[in-house]
């Protein structure tokens, strides 16, 4: 379950962290009615979940808010439905990301849009159809307070180096399986033995110098 933010934590969080990986703000908020603009907020829900499989943290785009301003909130024209944007996403990311589109009563009238992405645990969020100016096949992520589209470092960096995921999930299953047969001294060794091996595969696939995924 995604716990909401409050006014306060938004203003908050706006005066603590700039734009960066996990998060975008912007001033306001309209209803995408046509292709080109759900290709837009798709867009910017793929690079916030494929970022956060890098900052193994949470994202979020804030929309209604002036971080410059005194009072940051300066609330949006508009507001969607937070299932709209889910089937939306469901139709054109593959997978599909987790998240949560909401608002939040700022008071006088103002309304903020958050879209709260937890987490990805199934990274890399692609699009599997055009919408708008979004391409099939086209996978997109923040870097610092702009959207680019994924290189292959991005994929070498998330999936073949240790504590970027994939691999920690392969050695988990690896220790699991040491687990049941072994006392926990020699799993340990184990586990160091097959995560070597398993680096040294992925460098040899990939032609990256040997030792350089680690040991």
């Amino acid at each position: 379950m995604i716990d909401k933010l409050t006014p306060a934590e938004v203003t908050a969080f706006l005066r603590a962290t700039p734009e960066q990986t996990v998060f975008d703000w912007k001033q306001d908020f309209t209803a995408p009615r046509d292709d080109v603009a759900k290709g837009e907020i798709l867009k910017d829900l793929m690079a916030i979940a494929n970022g956060t499989a890098f900052s193994r943290g949470t994202g979020y785009v804030f929309y209604g808010v002036h971080a410059s301003r005194p009072d940051p909130i300066v609330g949006v024209s508009e507001t969607w439905d937070d299932a709209n944007l889910q089937q939306l996403a469901a139709t054109v990311l593959d997978p599909t990301p987790e998240f949560l589109l909401y608002e939040i009563d700022a008071g006088d009238g103002r309304t903020v849009m958050v879209l709260h992405v937890p987490m990805s645990k199934q990274p890399f969020h692609v699009a599997v159809k055009d919408v708008g100016k979004l391409r099939e096949g086209q996978a997109t992520i923040r870097q610092g307070s702009s959207t680019r589209g994924l290189t292959r470092a991005d994929h070498i960096r998330l999936y073949l180096t240790v504590g970027g995921g994939y691999v920690e999930q392969v050695l988990q299953q690896y220790g699991a399986a040491a687990q049941l047969t072994q006392a926990q001294n020699a799993r340990v060794q184990i586990l160091q033995q097959e995560q070597d091996g398993l680096l040294r595969q992925m460098e040899s696939m990939t032609g990256l110098p040997l030792g350089s995924l680690g040991r």
